[in-house]
């Protein structure tokens, strides 16, 4: 609706432009053009009032969308604790069993939380709220049985296809995790992912397109070093999640139990954190609404055609026809002739 409007006084400017642009004299073997009805002041106004307000009411819908999507997540989460402090007090295996298999069908709720509006997601995989200025928390993952930062006693030439991307790069003979790291994050930069070997294993992050290609898969070759020789094959990933991601929660009998419950209590008072912000940024938008709906300037808009409706002067009557009728003052000249 907003690109509708954008375009329509876009072309309605280039009108007006073109009009302006080819006024001149007219050759005598060439027809006079055609004069392009000159668009009010008041006409342009009102598309742009009508713009801002549909930019407004979508926003304010996609606020609602993501209300609606926390809430669900607040409510999930107040009964996941819940089973979790059940399953803690439980005095013999059966009822804790029982609630730790509602606990893993709430956990299965929460993480099919996935509200967009228009194609934008609203939420990331962490039940964080997301805008323009706030993206999304990177995926982290490492590759299955491949450690492209492994010190080896030769060089290799490995080969990344990720997509429709490919990257060739060497990876040098007698360097260590530091060196082959700085050899490879640049590199990686260009398919959209990012490298740190400081734990001492090769953990990746990837945000949201580039881990998209990823999911469809991505093909290595290398040369018998890192990677198998020969053709290029599909290696796979291994996620790992964060303690904000339910998915990071271990809801099995044990002493991490109390651990998922922390996580589980402070993921809600996220969430009830966010609530409370997209409320407040709900209530702004719905005054900028109503500001650009109830605006001054109708009332402007009648007193100046009240005026236009006097019977003098002349020039107001002749005004008001032009209005009435949307003609230009040539036109309105004949009609009174």
């Amino acid at each position: 609706m907003i690109k509708g409007i954008g375009d329509s006084l876009n072309v309605l400017r280039q009108g007006q432009t073109l009009a302006a642009g080819n006024a001149g004299p007219v050759l005598p073997s060439q027809g006079a053009p055609k004069r392009q009805p000159a668009i009010s002041r008041h006409r342009l106004a009102s598309y742009g009032r009508w713009a801002r307000t549909a930019r407004e009411q979508h926003g304010i819908s996609a606020s609602q969308v993501a209300l609606q999507a926390l809430q669900q997540a607040d409510t999930l989460l107040g009964q996941l604790k819940a089973q979790l402090q059940t399953a803690l007090s439980a005095t013999h295996g059966a009822a804790q069993e029982d609630s730790l298999t509602q606990a893993e069908q709430l956990r299965g709720q929460l993480t099919r939380i996935r509200p967009e509006y228009q194609g934008r997601a609203l939420l990331d995989h962490q039940l964080n709220l997301l805008s323009p200025s706030r993206a999304a928390a990177p995926h982290v993952f490492c590759f299955k049985s491949v450690d492209l930062t492994s010190p080896k006693q030769r060089d290799e030439n490995i080969l990344i296809q990720l997509g429709k991307q490919s990257l060739q790069l060497l990876l040098p003979a007698g360097k260590d995790r530091q060196a082959l790291n700085a050899t490879l994050a640049p590199a990686l930069a260009s398919l959209g992912l990012s490298i740190d070997s400081s734990s001492g294993e090769a953990i990746f992050k990837a945000l949201g397109p580039a881990w998209a290609r990823l999911q469809e898969g991505v093909l290595m070759m290398g040369e018998g070093q890192r990677l198998p020789a020969g053709e290029l094959r599909n290696i796979r990933l291994e996620e790992r999640y964060g303690w904000q991601d339910p998915r990071e929660w271990q809801l099995q009998p044990g002493a991490e139990l109390k651990q998922s419950l922390a996580k589980i209590i402070k993921t809600r008072q996220k969430v009830t954190t966010q609530i409370q912000e997209i409320l407040a940024s709900h209530a702004v938008l719905l005054a900028k609404a109503q500001a650009s709906t109830a605006s001054a300037q109708p009332q402007l808009d009648l007193q100046q055609l009240h005026k236009f409706m006097q019977p003098q002067p002349f020039a107001y009557q002749m005004t008001s026809l032009m209005a009435q009728g949307n003609t230009n003052r040539d036109q309105v000249t004949a009609l009174l002739g």
